[in-house]
């Protein structure tokens, strides 16, 4: 993996996230929040944006869509002693 360097510190980092406000490629210190909506979704917010009120409550407002996507399992009767 290549060494990569921080837009908002200058902090060199081999992970960078992007930030899904502003663009930015950030270093995990520099990420406020991260949350994943769905299985391959995931969404981050820097401490830049965090500060402006309305991208805090765009992100704020984002719902986990994993409920939804997938049926709750079901896995037929009753096992073991209560079987009869």
């Amino acid at each position: 993996m290549a060494i990569e360097v921080c837009v908002r510190c200058g902090a060199k980092t081999v992970k960078t996230e992007k930030c899904g406000y502003c663009n930015r490629m950030l270093c995990r210190n520099c990420l406020k929040s991260c949350r994943k909506p769905s299985r391959t979704e995931k969404l981050c917010i820097c401490k830049d944006c965090w500060s402006k009120m309305g991208k805090r409550s765009e992100y704020k407002r984002v719902e986990k869509k994993v409920e939804d996507e997938y049926a709750p399992r079901d896995f037929g009767g009753m096992r073991g002693r209560g079987r009869r």
